[in-house]
């Protein structure tokens, strides 16, 4: 897909920024590096499938997210903590995030979500999904300071050292070509074979559902779980 290819031409040419002096990354394409996404594996180091929940639940939820989509960041903080008592704690469901740092338009924003998520990946590598989910869930709750600020590389330095990543991994972390072509993997199966046209995207058992209203997902999950 041409429009594809010229996302993730812009998002490597805004990682030598955000990370820095170094080499650039690879703007090579590693979809079968994420064969391992529908395999079931331990959601443990930065390449694995991140999920929440009982890996036997009987409804599966994809979610497609661009840490700099604001629509994003307002399900993960209104609607999400609802999804994860009621539906993930229970049993019910098992959830997975992917990224998809799609920004049609805007190539800044979508090198700092490609940033982002690269940066969750790393922490993953430390301790696992946990590192992953804590790095997003601050990573949206912050999204008006570093995706919309003026010094992307200064907010995530700063989000960073919060995890225990110091500078040098940090930028050593946003020059991994491994992640960056996996998270590429990621937008080509949701653009590929889910259709999805933007963010967030959720796939429920399979099916790509499509709400009027986020509250709408509730419905969704309890059809699905019956």
């Amino acid at each position: 897909m041409a429009t594809l290819s010229k996302f993730m031409s812009a998002a490597a040419a805004g990682f030598i920024i955000l990370a820095g002096s170094g080499g650039a990354l690879a703007n090579e394409t590693a979809s079968e590096q994420v064969a391992i996404e529908n395999t079931g594996a331990l959601n443990t180091g930065a390449l694995s499938e991140m999920f929440l929940g009982d890996m036997d639940a009987p409804v599966t939820v994809i979610e497609y997210a661009s840490l700099t989509c604001s629509h994003c960041a307002h399900w993960h903080e209104e609607i999400f903590p609802t999804v994860y008592e009621n539906y993930i704690k229970t049993g019910k469901v098992r959830f997975i995030l992917r990224e998809m740092p799609v920004i049609p338009g805007h190539p800044a924003l979508v090198a700092r979500s490609y940033a982002g998520s690269m940066l969750a990946r790393c922490a993953a590598d430390a301790s696992g999904a946990e590192g992953y989910f804590a790095m997003m869930d601050t990573l949206f709750e912050t999204q008006e300071v570093w995706a919309f600020g003026d010094d992307a590389r200064a907010e995530l330095l700063k989000t960073a050292a919060n995890a225990g990543i110091d500078e040098p991994t940090f930028d050593a972390c946003l020059q991994r070509a491994d992640l960056k072509a996996h998270i590429d993997g990621n937008v080509a199966i949701a653009t590929d074979e889910f259709e999805l046209q933007g963010t967030p995207g959720f796939i429920i058992n399979g099916k790509y559902e499509r709400f009027q209203a986020f509250e709408d997902i509730y419905k969704a999950l309890d059809a699905a779980a019956e």
